[in-house]
């Protein structure tokens, strides 16, 4: 059998895309931190809503008792415990009054502002300092933060109306880069103020200890506590992409506030919010995290009076999206469709969102406000928000859920005998009670359920492995891949519409020895397209890649996958054993090749998986169809050793029953700025019979010398 020999810097040739004909879903690359997900505030048995209500005339309605309401838990009818009017110190309910505790007394206020032009800046600032020219109400603090590359602290929550305008006309100076060393100032008074840094122990432990330690007047020492928990938490999850700082930044606020009991504001004036079809569940955490912890959104949009803009992007990207949908293009198995078909349906979905108030209007009215917008006079709207803050009906409910399975439950509120309007919140995402301190995404509890069943569940089919990248250093770097075929998911389709859906997630453990987690990972798909598509995408791949770096040792991988629509789960355990190899020649495991893409724009520079400029996706599916025109595509790296004179040396060796049956050498090209060779090496599998064969490459540098070994099945 003749061996394809090829230069490893120039070693993609135009059959190698023939390789497999599926089609790839890609996700993001370099996946940020996972966004923490708080649990259900008052235990597994009990829900609290809080709900303004308005009459016709936008008056408060201050009279009703739990006769006058409804409360529905995903359409079931819930029986209401208690509904009682919160006001200042007290909670009125049809026996008569009766005062608050001091915690619950408490009124916090958050004015945050994020990326505002100049214009956008002048209308927040003007609005921030007509709210704070009069005394807040006794117990109602505010605190002022920015959201720019990070979420910062600019005035910690106090009733100082004076510090506060400061604060708010420093927020829209534009000064975005000085943000941080303000905030990190801040941070330090903090923690001096409230003395040692959280010890492990959960932020309603925490928030409890500074109230204990304070009895007289434990607001102070409580308000520095959830300042410093939205700070950190922020920090765990900090990222770079636009849309993920807003998410992040929004749930950071959420959480530091979540242990602190009532009802919290978050006023979040901003120039617009879209969030891209990936990270919706994100979004969507972010409302079911707020409704958990009693935080209520008043978003802003700073823009003030508006008129046919963000209809005309909406109808802009709606256009592109029917354009992408009249494209087609087939391939030699005629199952192959454009980037921008698989694009089209995300476009269409997209265009429903460049009107950039829809989210921010979900926000808010999702966790109980409304939306300020489209107005250049923005004092009667905030009066209202005032109003709301101290004067709402808390109704307290059991859900009576018997498994929590992570799936969103819809809330709903209603008034009997009233036309009155009701603001309440809109769900909540079904997770175990526990500790405030969790980062669960709401998919994650099935699966981590699943990881702890004997057997493991296998109702949805998919691939995972670890590949050791480089072991030359104290610490192994490996990369975890997971390949979930779309055939083996449950698609959901919309006549009507002529669209289909699906979605698939993903949660990955990499255990020690002694059982603990020492990296874990999740990723969330959704797919969705028009009917005309769903056969091609059904041979699809979700494939998902990310690093990882651990001694030596021997680990445990678990790995499951849940179907979204049918809420199958699959699981996989397997062990992962790195050795170290300090000194020497280095080569990376052997992963065979699904696709290339040349002339990749913005390739995140850490993924390992690129080469010449060009992204390479690998895939676990070993077996490759014979005929002609077929292609093993083999990629891997090469270290070389600096300290051996030497130049490195490569060849791939084929076997079948034990026998060498081709050869070839590869053509090593200098290593790059990291020290690192990497190299795509393709034969023609068209010459190859039928069989399981296994490969071998064997690099040599002087003395030097090692190998790695894999496996491929010729059908």
């Amino acid at each position: 059998m003749k061996l394809i020999q090829t230069n490893a810097f120039l070693c993609v040739s135009a059959s190698l895309r023939q390789i497999l004909l599926s089609l790839l879903v890609f996700p993001i690359l370099g996946q940020t931190p996972q966004t923490p997900q708080p649990e259900i505030r008052t235990g597994a048995d009990e829900v609290i809503l809080d709900v303004v209500v308005r009459d016709k005339k936008g008056k408060l309605v201050r009279e009703l008792g739990p006769a006058d309401f409804e409360v529905y838990d995903n359409g079931a009818k819930m029986p209401i415990r208690s509904v009682r009017l919160v006001e200042g110190k007290e909670a009125t309910t049809k026996a008569g009054a009766t005062p608050l505790d001091p915690l619950r007394q408490i009124r916090l206020v958050t004015l945050v502002f994020e990326r505002l032009s100049p214009e956008g800046r002048r209308f927040a600032r003007q609005a921030a300092q007509d709210l704070l020219r009069a005394q807040p109400p006794q117990n109602v603090f505010y605190a002022v933060m920015a959201i720019d590359q990070k979420l910062s602290v600019l005035q910690q929550f106090t009733a100082d109306t004076g510090l506060l305008r400061k604060a708010a006309d420093r927020a829209t100076s534009g000064l975005y880069a000085e943000f941080p060393n303000d905030s990190d100032r801040i941070k330090t008074q903090l923690q001096q103020q409230i003395g040692a840094p959280p010890d492990g122990r959960s932020a309603s432990d925490q928030i409890q200890e500074k109230a204990d330690a304070n009895p007289r007047d434990p607001s102070q020492a409580l308000m520095a506590q959830a300042m410093l928990n939205m700070l950190q938490f922020n920090q765990s999850m900090e990222s770079t992409e636009a849309a993920r700082i807003s998410i992040f930044s929004l749930m950071a606020m959420v959480r530091g506030q979540a242990a602190l009991p009532g009802r919290k504001t978050i006023l979040y004036f901003t120039e617009g919010l879209r969030i891209p079809t990936n990270l919706d569940t994100a979004f969507q955490g972010v409302v079911s995290a707020a409704n958990r912890a009693n935080v209520t959104f008043y978003a802003v949009d700073s823009r003030g009076l508006r008129t046919s803009g963000d209809n005309a992007s909406a109808l802009s990207e709606l256009q592109t999206a029917a354009s992408g949908s009249r494209q087609t293009a087939t391939d030699t198995g005629g199952k192959a469709v454009t980037v921008q078909e698989v694009k089209a349906a995300d476009n269409a979905e997209e265009s429903m969102k460049a009107n950039v108030q829809t989210e921010l209007r979900n926000l808010s009215e999702s966790t109980g406000g409304f939306l300020i917008a489209n107005t250049n006079d923005l004092r009667a709207p905030l009066r209202k928000v005032v109003e709301e803050i101290e004067s709402y009906y808390e109704i307290a409910y059991s859900p009576q859920i018997e498994t929590y399975d992570g799936r969103f439950h819809k809330t709903a509120v209603h008034l009997l005998n009233s036309d009155a309007k009701v603001q309440a919140r809109s769900g909540y995402f079904a997770l175990p009670p526990g500790d405030t301190m969790s980062v669960l995404r709401p998919y994650e509890a099935p699966l981590l359920k699943a990881l702890g069943t004997t057997p493991l569940p296998k109702d949805v089919t998919f691939r995972s492995s670890v590949i050791r990248l480089d072991h030359r250093a104290a610490e192994i770097r490996a990369a975890l891949i997971v390949e979930v075929p779309l055939k083996s998911l449950t698609f959901t389709e919309d006549a009507a519409a002529k669209t289909y859906s699906a979605r698939t997630s993903l949660v990955a453990l990499v255990k020690n020895g002694q059982g603990e987690v020492v990296k874990k990972f999740e990723q969330d798909l959704p797919v969705h397209g028009p009917l005309t598509q769903l056969a091609a995408i059904k041979e699809a791949n979700f494939v998902y890649k990310d690093q990882f770096t651990v001694p030596a040792g021997r680990y445990t991988v678990e790995t499951a996958v849940l179907d979204g629509e049918s809420a199958k789960i699959g699981a996989r355990r397997a062990v992962f054993a790195p050795t170290s190899k300090p000194v020497g020649v280095g080569l990376s495991g052997i992963t065979l090749v699904r696709r290339f893409e040349a002339k990749v724009e913005n390739l995140d520079p850490a993924d390992p998986f690129q080469i010449n400029g060009g992204r390479v996706t690998p895939t676990l599916n070993n077996s490759i169809p014979g005929g002609k025109g077929s292609q093993v595509s083999l990629f891997f790296i090469v270290y070389p050793d600096p300290s051996i004179a030497a130049k490195p040396q490569a060849f791939v060796e084929y076997l079948l029953d034990g026998q060498t049956v081709g050869r070839g050498d590869v053509t090593l090209a200098a290593p790059d700025a990291k020290g690192r060779i990497p190299c795509i090496m393709s034969s023609a599998a068209e010459a190859m019979k039928p069989g399981t064969y296994e490969v071998r490459v064997v690099v040599k540098q002087g003395e030097s010398a090692t190998e790695e070994r894999t496996t491929v099945t010729i059908e």
